[in-house]
This record gives C-alpha cells, structure tokens and sequence, in this order.
C-alpha cells in the first residue's frame, strides 16, 4: 500500500510543478501578445526550459 501511495503523491507533485510553471508561461505569453495556451504547454510539457524559452520568444505585433 504504502508504494501506491508514493506514486500517487509523486504523480501529484510531478503535476503541480508543471501546472505552476504553465501558469508562469502562459503568463509570460500573454503580457508578449501570445496565446496563453501556448505558454501554458510550453511551461507545463518542458518546465524552466519551456518559461525561458517563452521569454526569449519575440513579442507578436498587433493586428490591425
């Protein structure tokens, strides 16, 4: 029992590290003009590499 419920706490803790750092991502995306689903991914699939990625991603010019 007790390595079920190891792996269970590593599964949540695995998925709350990627959830804050698609939250900083898509953060990120959003104040550059880009879509928060794509910092959200980038920051959840990939971590501090997908946040310092998205940093260093141009700003989107602005539609008119």
């Amino acid at each position: 029992f007790y390595i079920n419920n190891f792996k269970m706490q590593t599964v949540l803790v695995v998925f709350g590290i990627g959830f804050i750092f698609g939250a900083i991502g898509a953060y990120i995306a959003e104040k550059k003009g880009r879509s928060h689903y794509e910092g959200f991914f980038l920051g959840f699939l990939f971590g501090l590499l997908g946040v310092i990625a998205e940093i260093f991603l141009p700003k989107k010019p602005k539609e008119n």
